[in-house]
């Protein structure tokens, strides 16, 4: 998933600065933690949270790999990341021995962590739109890539190296992971040619939360759940609408991690082990609108909330869509130039 990052200046004075031990601090999405889940560990605790926010993959990692410099309890990471910096020593390996309340989560969702994490939540990547500009609502990524010329200036994409091509890549036929060069190549030439219909390549929530034009912004790539934020943003519910397009999409997972260079690894993991308590973990889910992979908490959430398939889509769904994969350090170069190259190409249009 995925949302407002500080300014790099005040990131790096908080990161740096001392903390308390009866602090932890949270590496996370904004809105990635119900207020109503932080107030209560606090009060039963006596222990405060203290989020550290990022916007994209590129800068958690960044974050997580300068640990000596940077004070962080617990982050929030991908099942890649998760993996790659377990084996490299940055995280440490979890066990229900641990974590407890880790028996609660199904198989698949943890296979998909690793043992250096625990799943918080799942959902897909798609279109988030603001139903009083999109006239006919989108159902495919060309609806988005290919935009109606109403919405040239008003598309939002994302700033990274896989989900910005995600788009172009579903459209054309190929798969999310793809190496082959003209594949990608292809995709280039897809996102080029969009170039001119894209506001912005923040982040949606990010957009819609900070900048002077957020109105401006109809359409864009966003993950599933995302929707519930925009409208409370926005003061509006209904507003933004989310829909997965028919050509597949992405199976993302989120997982919890603690680095191995945690000054409050006790508490840490009491703090993992209530998130995944059965009725924790429904109402955080709840409050967020996300999906739990807690297979326990199903039992504790509304009816309203189990039968979202904008949260829980359709088994077609999940089965035509790709998961995230650990990509060669070739593919990434490859993917990161595409991408510095689209976001180059679109400054010098709107400086023309």
């Amino acid at each position: 998933m995925k949302i407002f990052a500080l300014p790099s200046l005040l990131l790096a004075s908080i990161l740096a600065s001392p903390v308390h031990s009866e602090t932890l601090r949270l590496l996370n999405w904004e809105e990635y933690l119900s207020t109503n889940i932080e107030t209560q560990w606090e009060e039963k605790t006596g222990n405060q949270i203290e989020s550290v926010y990022f916007d994209n993959d590129q800068k958690r990692d960044e974050i997580l790999l300068n640990a000596s410099h940077h004070i962080i309890d617990i982050a929030v990471v991908d099942e890649i990341v998760g993996e790659r910096f377990g084996q490299d020593g940055r995280l440490l390996e979890l066990n229900e021995q641990l974590v407890p309340n880790l028996k609660h989560i199904g198989e698949f969702w943890r296979q998909r962590c690793s043992k250096y994490a625990i799943p918080y939540f799942w959902g897909t990547l798609g279109i988030v739109y603001r139903s009083d500009k999109v006239t006919t609502p989108p159902d495919s990524w060309r609806d988005i890539v290919q935009p109606a010329k109403e919405l040239k200036g008003h598309i939002g994409m994302m700033d990274d190296y896989t989900d910005m091509l995600a788009p172009a890549i579903f459209m054309n036929g190929h798969k999310l992971n793809t190496e082959d060069q003209d594949e990608l190549k292809q995709a280039f030439e897809t996102l080029k040619q969009q170039t001119p219909h894209v506001l912005t390549y923040d982040y949606v929530i990010t957009y819609v939360s900070s900048n002077p034009k957020a109105d401006e912004l109809h359409m864009a790539v966003g993950y599933g759940g995302d929707q519930y934020i925009l409208n409370d943003r926005v003061g509006q519910q209904g507003l933004w609408k989310y829909v997965i397009p028919k050509e597949g999409t992405v199976l993302w997972v989120d997982c919890l991690a603690v680095p191995s260079n945690s000054q409050n690894i006790d508490k840490a993991l009491d703090f993992l082990n209530y998130l995944t308590d059965p009725a924790i973990s429904a109402q955080n889910a709840e409050d967020l609108y996300y999906a739990t992979p807690n297979k326990s908490a199903m039992s504790h959430v509304s009816e309203k909330y189990k039968n979202d398939n904008e949260i829980f889509p359709d088994k077609s769904i999940l089965e035509q869509s790709d998961l995230y994969e650990e990509m060669t350090n070739s593919n990434i170069e490859k993917r990161l130039r595409i991408t510095n190259a689209i976001k180059n190409i679109h400054e010098s249009q709107q400086t023309r």
